[in-house]
């Protein structure tokens, strides 16, 4: 019954037929393009722009630390023994690191538009280990007699299980009901579909040759099965890889005329890139990035790169920090701790530039060199730890002070 409900079947005799698919069939199988293309996930990974999108969003987060602050009366400091930063930064779960698990669950949130993080707790009441649920056949469902929010899911030994929303940690892509997240390859499934026919197309050209469409001019008239042993033995002799480029020798009368390739058409070249296009605005990933580099220019792809990190993970990223944050401490916790990714590998700029701004901080005190030093993976050394300013600022408290005990010492001087 209720792998009836995960799939929207309501009884028996729901049924469906390929011409007009019910819900629960395109869930199981997948949503037919325009094109003809079936669009899955798995088919969609076969897309190298899917593939380098996907890759791109999660990398990014996987490679960012994400750290607990505890709140202060001067601001905020790192808390490294929490057991919520055990579990964030060193292993969420014996079989996969940080890297692993964000990137997993990244890559399942532009797939399959959701990603399912089942929380184990331990006996203390504190959070044990992190496991990420299969989000093909994991289902949010809310209880219409007591609207709680459940997630049925079916574990990997075949058990089916109803989890309970305060264990679960949901992310989501874009969202138009505030619960379940829309896959972006089913929202952007021509264009992938598209891309899919284009590549198949591509592999039966090369697997044909460079001979691959065209006629055969036959003098006289043929029967249907004449005309299949003549075309058979002409493939088998002249399309292919291992026959491209060599010489046909054509006898009793056979003529062969060539129709243009393909390939060499603009608009087919034109399309691919209009694909490459609606999928990596899709995925809002610059264009640079998957490869479209005509143009590019160095500045501009600079500002590609921060619009990125603004526009594209900063929103993921505070989805990240909101729901973890929200999920794995108590409300007593969440009023001293939080978390928050450290961005500081990805706005890192050209060593000319960082020292720059390493030397502009620690002129007006932001930075002491202890601060400069862990930035750039060094050891702390002696007397670091202290904040300097330059002498030709001062305090806006002392300000006037200062003005006026330095005419006081200049009238002196004069005096003397």
């Amino acid at each position: 019954m209720i792998f009836s409900n995960l799939l929207g079947v309501k009884n028996e005799s729901d049924t469906t037929d390929l011409k007009e698919p019910a819900p629960w069939f395109l869930k199981m199988f997948g949503h037919e393009s325009a094109s003809g293309e079936k669009v899955t996930v798995n088919s969609a990974l076969g897309v190298p722009t899917v593939y380098r999108c996907v890759n791109i969003k999660a990398n990014a987060v996987a490679m960012l630390p994400l750290q607990v602050f505890k709140r202060t009366n001067k601001g905020r400091e790192r808390e490294k023994k929490h057991v919520v930063s055990k579990l964030l930064e060193d292993r969420p779960n014996p079989y996969q690191g940080p890297f692993k698990f964000k990137h997993l669950m990244e890559t399942h949130r532009n797939t399959w538009g959701n990603a399912y993080v089942n929380i184990d707790w331990g006996a203390d009441g504190r959070p044990k280990s992190l496991w990420l649920l299969n989000p093909s056949v994991t289902e949010p469902i809310i209880d219409v007699d007591t609207n709680m929010l459940w997630y049925v899911t079916t574990l990997p030994n075949g058990k089916q299980v109803k989890i309970a929303y305060h264990d679960i940690i949901h992310l989501t892509a874009l969202t138009t009901d505030g619960i379940k997240g829309k896959p972006p390859i089913q929202v952007a499934r021509e264009a992938i579909g598209s891309s899919q026919a284009a590549q198949k197309f591509k592999g039966k050209f090369y697997k044909h040759g460079a001979v691959n469409s065209g006629y055969l001019k036959i003098p006289g008239m043929l029967n249907s099965d004449a005309k299949n042993v003549i075309r058979d033995e002409w493939e088998k002799a002249n399309t292919g890889i291992n026959n491209a480029q060599r010489v046909a020798i054509l006898d009793a009368g056979l003529e062969f005329q060539n129709i243009s390739m393909p390939l060499k058409d603009a608009q087919f070249i034109e399309s691919m890139r209009f694909d490459k296009a609606e999928i990596a605005t899709m995925f809002d990933v610059p264009l640079h990035m998957v490869n479209e580099l005509e143009r590019a220019t160095h500045s501009n792809i600079e500002h590609e790169n921060l619009s990125f990190i603004r526009n594209t993970l900063s929103p993921i990223l505070k989805q990240y920090e909101e729901e973890k944050s929200f999920g794995l401490f108590t409300e007593r916790e969440l009023q001293k701790y939080y978390l928050k990714f450290n961005l500081e590998s990805l706005l890192r700029a050209d060593k000319k530039t960082q020292a720059e701004f390493y030397k502009t901080m620690t002129d007006i005190g932001a930075y002491n060199l202890n601060e400069v030093r862990e930035l750039e993976d060094r050891n702390a050394i002696e007397g670091g730890d202290v904040h300097r300013v330059d002498l030709n600022h001062v305090s806006i408290d002392i300000a006037d002070e200062y003005q006026l005990a330095k005419a006081g010492a200049t009238k002196g001087g004069e005096d003397d």
